[in-house]
């Protein structure tokens, strides 16, 4: 009888048993379903295309969303060559073997590409693709997930639009003209021709603006912008500086004297009546002139002597036109005088640094400051910056200059912190100079380190120029920089290249918008555009962006308006020592925005 009852309990385990192993077995198909559901729920929903692709190139897979994108049925998707989806341009030019190269090794590594997808009907459009390899039943595979990137390439390109040309005139802008000189000086050099710049100034424009109002100055400025290309020949490049001011550049002159004509047909021109609303209107212009490679081998040198020559012409009693002469370049010797000074006040410690706060839109909060060089010449007023860094750069003693502002600048940063003012930032400029040199990146472990400061606390500033100079060596000395701890700033930003792709190449924290673009905002509509364009492109890449040269409330409150982060400016503080700061800090640890109506200008 025992024997029957062992024997029956063991029966009775065993079904229990695997009455259990059903469940479990049971429930674990029901949570794969659930998971399976919602898996192809996601993909199902996503508003980016997927796709799943073998190691030949077909589709085996497609979402909705991809089909919706390139105009093809699903089910016509499955089988398709992946290169079909793609334009012609961009399968021409190796992306297949980019995309699929690293499966036929022995391993899978992502792939990250922008290109152009081809739709059923031929068109192009703008994608950013993400690519990951997966192995199913011992079978490589690839992920692709297809994002449409159109409107952010409007967006940049409209951006690049808005700071590369001029938006009343349509013509290039001082930034683009300068690229474009360099280019033409190039290509003169090689080619061996000669070439003449024409700076042009309008006489007696404010009158105008005075009269018939801003609209109608705009209107005249059209005008002369008609008149000019009417003077000028086909090939030769126009653009206007800002306010009344334009420039003219022309290549292959193969007769000298083309340059003097040209400047009296502009001169005739200019000279005609301007009709505003049944008004008759009069203007002339006062021209500079320079040669290459006669007087001026350079871009920088090219502009000057005829901006130089553009105010003789003035000194002359206006509407005429001067060549550049070298009587116009006395100042040489003022700077063999200044070079001279600027090394004796190396020497002598004659350098301080002033710091201007930098506070936080939204709150008004005081989160650090800009640490700015200034020249304290015994007997002598402060010299400013823009009289004596170029030289400094020039000489190379702004690397030593630079290297005695970044130790000041951080351990003063320690000393506020200590005070009270925690999370407290300090950010200083790094000229060209000093990021060329090989000792950077330790020379800023060290003082961080001397100074007891947390590398997080020191942000570095440089500007776009600077990093396009040589953008694989600036990523990697960027990388190291970032590799320290400290955060990275792109300084007068909307001034340079403005590359959208080289931006996210580097790593950096932040952009500075330039105070070109906020010095006459809100008033000025293409200014409010731009600023609004970088503001937004900054949150889009998770970048904090402020603000430089804020002098008015209404500007500040323009800038929350559209999201800035921080800014800078004389409304806010002028650059002041240190002692001085620190007493700003105990008073203003919050910063309250004044009325509209108050407005504070640079001393």
């Amino acid at each position: 009888m025992k024997q029957s009852l062992r024997r029956l309990g063991a029966v009775v385990v065993r079904e229990l048993g695997d009455a259990d192993t059903r469940r479990s077995a049971q429930l674990a198909a029901q949570s794969l379903q659930a998971n399976q559901a919602l898996l192809n729920s996601i993909i199902n929903t996503a508003a980016d295309g997927i796709a799943v692709v073998d190691l030949d190139g077909k589709v085996e897979f497609a979402n909705p969303a991809l089909s919706s994108l390139v105009g093809y049925a699903t089910p016509e998707l499955h089988g398709m060559q992946f290169s079909e989806l793609l334009h012609t341009d961009a399968a021409s030019t190796g992306f297949e073997d980019a995309l699929f190269a690293p499966t036929r090794g022995a391993s899978i590594d992502p792939v990250n590409l922008q290109t152009q997808a081809r739709t059923r009907d031929g068109h192009s459009i703008p994608v950013e693709i993400r690519a990951s390899g997966m192995t199913v039943n011992d079978e490589s595979k690839f992920t692709i997930v297809i994002r449409d990137i159109s409107e952010r390439t409007r967006s940049a390109e409209r951006l690049w639009q808005l700071t590369h040309f001029d938006e009343l005139s349509g013509l290039p802008n001082r930034l683009l003209f300068r690229q474009l000189l360099e280019q033409a000086l190039l290509d003169a050099n090689r080619e061996n021709k000669p070439m003449a710049l024409l700076f042009i100034d309008l006489d007696r424009f404010k009158l105008i603006n005075d009269t018939a109002g801003h609209d109608g100055g705009d209107e005249v400025l059209r005008q002369v912008t008609a008149r000019l290309r009417q003077c000028l020949r086909e090939s030769d490049l126009i653009s206007r500086f800002g306010g009344d001011e334009f420039a003219a550049l022309m290549r292959d002159l193969d007769d000298p004297e083309a340059a003097r004509a040209a400047a009296t047909r502009v001169l005739d021109a200019a000279a005609r009546p301007y009709h505003l609303n049944g008004e008759d209107y009069h203007l002339s212009a006062s021209i500079g002139i320079s040669t290459y490679p006669s007087d001026s081998p350079d871009a920088a040198s090219l502009l000057r002597n005829a901006e130089l020559a553009m105010y003789r012409a003035k000194d002359q009693g206006k509407n005429n036109f001067q060549f550049h002469s070298p009587q116009m370049n006395a100042r040489a010797t003022e700077y063999v005088t200044l070079e001279r000074s600027l090394r004796q006040a190396v020497e002598r410690n004659e350098f301080i640094v002033h710091y201007q706060p930098q506070v936080e839109v939204a709150t008004g909060r005081v989160i650090g400051a800009e640490a700015l060089l200034r020249w304290n010449r015994p007997g002598a007023d402060m010299i400013a910056p823009e009289k004596f860094i170029p030289l400094a750069e020039e000489t190379g003693l702004i690397v030593p200059i630079g290297r005695k502002v970044l130790q000041q600048a951080c351990t003063e940063a320690r000393c506020w912190q200590d005070a009270g003012m925690r999370g407290f930032r300090i950010a200083v400029n790094l000229s060209p100079r000093q990021f060329a040199q090989s000792e950077l990146v330790a020379d800023v472990r060290r003082i961080v380190k001397e100074c007891g400061l947390a590398p997080e606390s020191l942000e570095l500033e440089i500007t776009e120029s600077m990093v396009m100079d040589n953008p694989d060596r600036a990523a990697a000395i960027l990388s190291e920089l970032r590799a320290v701890g400290v955060q990275l700033a792109i300084d007068d930003f909307g001034t340079g290249y403005s590359s959208l792709a080289y931006l996210r190449r580097f790593p950096v924290n932040t952009i500075k918008v330039d105070r070109s673009f906020i010095q006459d905002v809100p008033a000025n509509t293409d200014d409010v555009a731009i600023t609004h364009a970088i503001i937004a492109m900054g949150r889009s890449l998770r970048l904090s962006v402020v603000a430089e040269g804020v002098e008015t409330p209404a500007q500040a409150n323009l800038l929350r308006r559209l999201g800035c982060d921080l800014m800078q400016g004389y409304l806010i503080s002028k650059p002041v020592a240190a002692a001085e700061f620190g007493r700003f800090l105990q008073q203003h640890a919050v910063w309250q925005l004044q009325p509209e109506s108050v407005a504070v200008k640079p001393a």
